[in-house]
């Protein structure tokens, strides 16, 4: 240190500097929950240790809209065609990727009035028919989303016919070469006798067929788990509007099945009906 400094100093140690008193709180403890306002406006607050509290949820009102999307019809989807397409086995899976309930028509007579074949040799068509309808008919007028499956014949009900243009109709078709192939005969009468009566059944009932189905698919040409995949999506577009009761009834006994056929994820969006005056078919294969 130089001379000069040294002399502007006062003899001894230097004097101690006063320590500053801790701040005192204003009110209750130094740990206090501080408000936290996070990005969506929601509040929130930091525990006493520093970490964060519970995230704020999503508003319910959004979760609802992302729901809506895929809300399914109020009644049944109804899965019509011919013996043996394939209606109780693909509705079965279809109703499953849903989670929804499965329902066959012939399975509710059997369940009241017995074995079919054995009802049809004691009464007749006639009387099954007759009963058949009353059957289909307590069954649509039940509220809920499910698969209803009905027998091949069930469409040359006109009643039958007038109380699915109040539903989403999904038609099966297939060919008799693969109904002979698969099909176990023996438990279907018109069929017992005379396996080769199916082509000349499916030509009487196949206008009655279209006129009441809203969208085709072909279980011939695409395995079950791909046609379950292409139906549910068609079945989930139905929500947005169709088979919610408020469409006409047939006009002249068409229905709308918008012209183009299934794409790789399924039907396009263009399965939803668009009035029932059309009588344009939806094909699942485009070369039909």
């Amino acid at each position: 240190m130089s001379t000069s400094r040294r002399a502007g100093r006062e003899a001894g140690p230097p004097a101690a500097r006063p320590v500053p008193a801790p701040p005192k709180p204003e009110s209750g403890p130094i740990t206090q929950a501080i408000p936290v306002v996070g990005p969506s406006g929601n509040r929130h607050e930091a525990g006493a240790g520093g970490g964060e509290g519970e995230r704020s949820q999503p508003s319910r009102k959004r979760g609802r809209r992302r729901r809506r999307g895929n809300r399914l019809p109020d009644r049944a989807i109804v899965f019509v065609g011919p013996m043996a397409a394939g209606k109780t086995s693909l509705g079965k899976r279809v109703a499953r990727e849903l989670g929804i309930p499965f329902v066959d028509s012939d399975a509710l007579f059997v369940q009241a009035h017995g074995p079919i074949v054995d009802f049809f040799a004691a009464h007749g068509e006639e009387e099954f028919r007759r009963i058949e309808a009353e059957v289909i008919a307590e069954e649509l007028a039940k509220p809920g989303a499910r698969i209803f499956a009905l027998g091949g014949g069930a469409v040359l009900s006109e009643r039958t016919r007038a109380l699915l243009s109040e539903h989403p109709v999904v038609l099966l078709m297939t060919t008799q070469e693969a109904v002979l192939r698969t099909a176990n005969i023996s438990r279907r009468p018109l069929l017992r006798d005379d396996p080769e009566a199916w082509g000349r059944i499916l030509a009487e009932r196949k206008p009655l067929y279209e006129a009441v189905a809203d969208v085709t698919y072909r279980t011939d040409r695409a395995t079950k788990d791909q046609l379950a995949v292409r139906v549910t999506q068609w079945v989930r577009t139905q929500g947005r509007g169709a088979g919610s009761g408020t469409s006409g009834g047939r006009q002249g006994g068409g229905r709308s099945n918008r012209q183009g056929g299934a794409r790789a994820g399924g039907a396009r969006a263009g399965g939803a009906r668009q009035g029932r005056t059309s009588t344009r078919k939806t094909k699942e294969n485009p070369s039909e």
